[in-house]
């Protein structure tokens, strides 16, 4: 019976901690298996205190007291501020679990035994800081009790044990304790966001101003091009993570821009749609004239969400500081908090960027899942592209583009009402239909349900981040073997060349739906005999497909034209899965 593969989650955190304590942190244990998973529970331990708790790695390694005599507690911490941090460190290998019930209970009686100062029960380790404990314990001291595990559930069971634990502790000193359940999930998302883009405060300085109080706070006014220039150079693509693009560096209309900038500085601001800055909170900082002539304002997590390529234009390109100090753009800044309102963050962002020369594409910056699959696969050396931008890298063998995956992902695409449209679609055929469409579905159609557009049939909030690589590595083989074979026979044979490259994504097609569990496989990369697998059934279903369409009769229409319909589509593939069903009866 096959099991199922480890988490991506789970193995990208077993790297991590590995790098990170290897040097840190000595496993014990018989064998070598047993030695490497109890270094891994005492890195869960110093990491959950690394994040948590706010301590170096070095003291958070010093915290732990695993080991014979501990009673369930891996690692002791106490704060500066007298907060005594316990913590059971539990490393479950699969990535998914729980704790068991009888090392709860060991742990909870655990601390019990030690605030009630019953020392004589443990280890040496937690002896030797048995003076720090007294001490925080005859003061005003406060406990966090942690759980660290690399499990995904915690029964009620388990739960009801802390909640009595905290009950018994509380009763003596109100809110003296709390329990921290810190799952594989709470660690993931500390990695993902060490990677994230910074959030930063910045101030600037506005010139006759206005303001709109309700029901959004906001600020607009002329800011200095060269004020907005030093922003972007100090922060690069983080002053504009909001943004659903990135700048793109040379186009027609930067180009205007860099002319007006050239030529006349002084009317920017009239040329101009100016830029939008989205902020947690703005605050009006020093002397503030009652003419509202200037002011200056503090901006926390500030991002521009219309702009960006104004913003990389005047900071990237190589512009005079002259002409720079006598150019001004107009700057709206509003004030929402995405932890009160997200939703009317992406709102202003759409609707701001529906004024421009904006592609359908671009929206798929909303989708919180574009940035989790980025921040994923980034942990383990993977590049995902869905925000372009002038730097980025070109794509290969670890470097891929929304684009790719959005072609790739149609052509995997198994459902039975829409699967023809969106190999159309794939293959750039045009139409009124568009991969990217969040409001229509593959045929053009409005969808009332957002699940069912053409971009969430292709992005669901189900993907992970393995499949979407997996499955991009999976057509990239097979495009560039089908292109290479079209190519060899373009010369003697271009008719048969252009057949095969119109034959080409039905082919495709028809081994992802073979090879279906291969885009779901336990490893990021794809394997040397997983490889030869996919390259065995291209040549298998690429000659069926080709048998298929000779045998039938198309009036004369050329290849690319017969591939251009839905019903041919269905049709051939039909003829070509019945011929590979009675090879394989034979």
């Amino acid at each position: 019976m096959a099991t199922e593969p480890r988490p991506l989650q789970i193995q990208q955190l077993q790297a991590y901690l590995t790098q990170q304590y290897e040097l840190l942190i000595q496993g014990k244990g018989d064998n070598e298996q047993q030695r490497e998973r109890n270094f891994l529970s005492k890195a869960v331990a110093a990491h959950f205190l690394v994040v948590n708790a706010g301590v170096s790695k070095a003291e958070a390694v010093e915290a732990s007291i695993d080991g014979g005599g501990d009673h369930g507690i891996d690692a002791v911490w106490i704060s500066p501020t007298q907060v005594i941090w316990l913590v059971q460190s539990k490393y479950h290998h699969s990535g998914i679990g729980e704790p068991g019930l009888h090392e709860v209970g060991e742990f909870v009686r655990g601390v019990r035994d030690l605030l009630a100062g019953e020392f004589g029960r443990f280890n040496a380790a937690l002896n030797a800081k048995r003076a720090a404990l007294q001490r925080a314990m005859g003061d005003l001291y406060t406990v966090r009790v942690a759980l660290a595990y690399t499990g995904t559930s915690l029964g009620d069971d388990r739960l009801d044990m802390f909640k009595d634990l905290l009950t018994d502790i509380n009763a003596v000193q109100p809110e003296r304790a709390r329990f921290i359940r810190f799952g594989l999930n709470d660690f993931h998302d500390a990695l993902m966001a060490s990677r994230a883009e910074a959030v930063f405060t910045e101030e600037i300085e506005l010139r006759n101003y206005g303001m709109v109080e309700r029901p959004r706070r906001s600020f607009f006014g002329v800011m200095r091009v060269a004020e907005l220039a030093a922003l972007y150079r100090k922060h690069d693509n983080a002053l504009v993570r909001a943004n659903i693009r990135r700048y793109r560096g040379s186009s027609r209309v930067n180009e205007e821009m860099l002319g007006t900038l050239r030529g006349e500085p002084e009317h920017f601001v009239y040329f101009n749609n100016g830029v939008t800055l989205l902020c947690e909170r703005i605050t009006q900082v020093g002397n503030m004239p009652l003419n509202r002539s200037q002011g200056r304002f503090r901006l926390e997590g500030v991002s521009v969400i219309n702009g960006a390529q104004t913003a990389g234009t005047v900071a990237r390109e190589d512009l005079p500081d002259a002409d720079l100090g006598r150019a001004s753009v107009l700057v709206t800044c509003i004030e929402a908090n995405p932890a009160d309102d997200a939703e009317f963050g992406d709102r202003v962002t759409r609707y701001r960027n529906n004024q421009n020369a904006v592609l359908l594409q671009d929206f798929m910056a909303l989708d919180d899942n574009q940035e989790n699959w980025r921040r994923t696969l980034k942990a383990s050396g993977i590049t995902y592209i869905y925000k372009p931008s002038s730097v980025d890298p070109a794509p290969g063998d670890s470097v891929f583009t929304a684009q790719d995956a959005a072609r790739f992902l149609a052509l995997a695409l198994s459902d039975k009402t829409c699967w023809p449209e969106a190999l159309l679609l794939a293959a750039g055929s045009d139409g009124p239909a568009s991969l990217w469409d969040t409001r229509a579905d593959f045929k053009g159609q409005a969808v009332a349900d957002p699940a069912q557009s053409a971009y969430k049939r292709l992005f669901p909030d189900h993907l992970t981040a393995r499949r979407l690589w997996r499955v991009v590595q999976m057509g990239r083989l097979m495009r560039n073997t089908v292109e290479d074979d079209a190519a060899a026979m373009e010369a003697a044979a271009p008719e048969q060349a252009d057949k095969e490259l119109a034959l080409a994504n039905l082919a495709m097609h028809l081994v992802l739906l073979r090879a279906g569990a291969l885009q779901d496989a336990a490893t990021l990369r794809l394997t040397t005999p997983e490889r030869g697998r996919i390259s065995s059934d291209l040549d298998e279903i690429r000659r069926a497909v080709r048998a298929a369409y000779d045998a039938e009769d198309w009036g004369g229409e050329l290849p690319v034209a017969v591939m251009r319909q839905a019903e041919n589509l269905r049709r051939l593939k039909a003829k070509t899965m019945a011929a590979l069903a009675a090879a394989q009866g034979q």
